[in-house]
């Protein structure tokens, strides 16, 4: 499979810089800590192996965990639903152009340590969830 990197002039936004160790964690900065419990498997970012989300955050929206959509430029992404995913930091500005999900906006979600592109943030009024592209995540095993 290939991993997509954005380049930051290919995204639509400035990266912030670090704020280690606070809620919205900005990628490049690195807890001493994972961010993710020690608890079965856990999905790391495929590029530098910094721990996601785990297994037991899986979740269904729309009827089923994983989904396969496309963008307005055509790419296509098969798309995992999270109810938590520590190691992805939220970017850019808030979108309701073009969501896959009815009723929620989105942000980009970038790996916290190396900035790959991992999926998205969404928000609507009854929560927060993550889509994030499963091929940009690898298991681990405990």
């Amino acid at each position: 499979s290939t991993v997509v990197c954005l380049r930051e002039e290919d995204l639509p936004f400035e990266r912030p810089p670090s704020e280690p160790g606070q809620p919205g964690e900005k990628p490049g900065s690195e807890s001493a800590d994972s961010p993710v419990e020690d608890t079965g498997r856990r999905l790391l970012c495929v590029a530098c192996g910094y721990p996601v989300t785990s297994e037991s955050e899986r979740i269904e929206k729309s009827g089923a965990h994983a989904h396969i959509f496309f963008n307005p430029y055509g790419l296509v992404f098969e798309v995992g639903c999270f109810a938590a995913a520590p190691g992805c930091a939220a970017m850019g500005e808030t979108s309701s152009e073009f969501t896959w999900f009815t009723g929620y906006l989105w942000r980009i979600g970038v790996c916290r340590r190396c900035g790959l592109h991992l999926g998205w943030r969404y928000m609507s009024e009854g929560g927060t969830f993550h889509g994030l592209i499963l091929t940009h995540l690898k298991s681990e095993s405990f």
